[in-house]
């Protein structure tokens, strides 16, 4: 990548990484399992760049926020007699932990093409890191000679820290500016939602001696941190937000399935009807508490965004007390974008999702009405087998009983048989006959008293 011949002095470059300690679920005493993963990277950048102290850094993290904390360390001499230096400062900031590492170059001159020393291998950005909330970087630098348009300059600067591949796959672009501490700095982004993805990047020119006086004082330290944390979380919110409604839609166009299928398999045979509603019986409760579970959490993300926007605004009104003279409307474009873009967004898709969850409700009622109205008219279909059968089976022993005890005896003078009939078969003759007259007698017997319960009700 060529590069307009531009000099830095006293160049540096800044992570800010902001990673989960614990959530909701985990409780505030106990930290997630990978709670520690930015001092580990910070161990793998140590490794690769040959800095002991970062390469030993202890995995556990007092959560002070002093010059105490801040680790000093020196790189091994690089190309073109550059040496590289820096600090790493840990914080930790209610349920997230902060990483500050920063890398300079404390030389008067340094030409663009050489500005990738503060960012090896491009070991700084978010796919490396790989920050659960996300990251920034900010590059802080005067410039060297005359300069006619710092937007430019500052373009060429961050095309200058990342390498001509990676620069064209991120597709960054600076879309504000503004004036901190009394000088330019400029916003580049690639507009990915995923916090994971996003490159968020602040070039920072040192143009007025008050700058080097407010930055050395280092009183926006700490706002900026806090702002920068408020804004990941946002980030991280808004993104958790689009995730859980794309799982929610899923689970949605589940159940336009079943409403559209609702009337097909009520036409269907008693049976196959009951058998396929109870199958779904035991699967849509299933998926309306899953559906419900993101609808929470789209909640739980809106609160999120609305408590870190007012933190931001909190953070912001301190920072703009440092210098009155300072424009950091690149900043509160921010919120606005918070407001009104991330959570309405959330309204919207609340509004719309909260009509399935009642879609949902009904859907089960409904199919739970049906399959109790079919067991009821089988069950007294049963009831009424049952009350006919034991009429007749009842009656007709009684009869057989009675007539079997008459079966030596002629049953009428007019008949005349050439063999005697074998009281066996005379038997199982009439208790037959005797059976279906009393099965006759019990059906006409309940179909009569269905029928007049019938006629009292009307």
């Amino acid at each position: 990548m060529d590069y307009p011949k531009v000099k830095v002095a006293y160049p540096k470059l800044t992570l800010y990484a902001f990673h989960l300690r614990h959530n909701l679920a985990q409780g505030h005493k106990n930290s997630l399992e990978n709670a520690a993963h930015l001092w580990r990277k910070c161990q793998e950048i140590g490794k690769i760049l040959g800095i002991p102290k970062l390469e030993n850094l202890p995995l556990d993290n007092k959560g002070k926020i002093s010059d105490e904390d801040i680790i000093t360390f020196t790189a091994i001499k690089h190309e073109n007699n550059l040496h590289l230096s820096g600090e790493v400062n840990r914080l930790e900031i209610h349920d997230t932990y902060a990483l500050d590492l920063t890398f300079r170059c404390k030389h008067p001159e340094v030409e663009t093409n050489n500005l990738k020393i503060l960012n090896q291998n491009n070991c700084l950005l978010p796919t490396n890191i790989d920050a659960s909330l996300g990251q920034t970087l900010v590059f802080f630098a005067q410039p060297v000679g005359i300069i006619d348009n710092y937007y430019r300059y500052a373009d060429t600067c961050v095309k200058a820290l990342i390498s001509e591949d990676k620069f064209k796959q991120l597709e960054l672009s600076c879309q504000e500016q503004g004036k901190l501490l009394n000088s330019p700095i400029f916003e580049y982004n690639n507009n990915a939602v995923n916090p994971r993805e996003q490159c968020h990047i602040l070039i920072w020119l040192n143009i007025n001696p008050q700058t080097t006086d407010l930055e050395e004082a280092g009183e926006y330290y700490y706002p900026l941190i806090d702002i920068l944390n408020c804004r990941s979380k946002i980030m991280y919110a808004h993104s958790q937000a689009r995730w859980c409604y794309q799982q929610a839609i899923t689970f949605y166009s589940k159940l336009e399935e079943r409403v559209n299928k609702f009337n097909l398999v009520k036409s269907k045979p008693i049976a196959e009807k009951l058998k396929e509603f109870e199958q779904w019986l035991d699967e849509i409760p299933k998926t309306s508490f899953n559906y419900a579970r993101y609808l929470r959490d789209l909640e739980l993300h809106k609160n999120t965004i609305k408590t870190n926007v007012k933190n931001y605004k909190l953070y912001l009104g301190k920072m703009k007390q440092i210098w009155l003279e300072d424009d950091l409307d690149f900043l509160s474009n921010f919120v606005e974008l918070a407001e009104d873009t991330f959570i309405e967004q959330i309204n919207t898709d609340l509004a719309y999702l909260t009509s399935g969850q009642n879609l949902f409700e009904q859907l089960i009622e409904s199919i739970r009405g049906i399959v109790e109205i079919e067991q009821t008219r089988r069950d007294r279909s049963l009831e009424k087998t049952v009350q006919i059968v034991g009429i007749g089976l009842g009656g007709g022993a009684i009869a057989s009983g009675i007539i079997t005890q008459h079966i030596d005896k002629p049953f009428a003078p007019t008949i005349n048989f050439k063999y005697p009939v074998h009281p066996i078969v005379s038997s199982l003759f009439w208790s037959v006959l005797a059976t279906g007259v009393c099965l006759l007698l019990g059906w006409w017997l309940t179909v009569w008293r269905e029928n007049k319960a019938s006629s009292s009700k009307k």
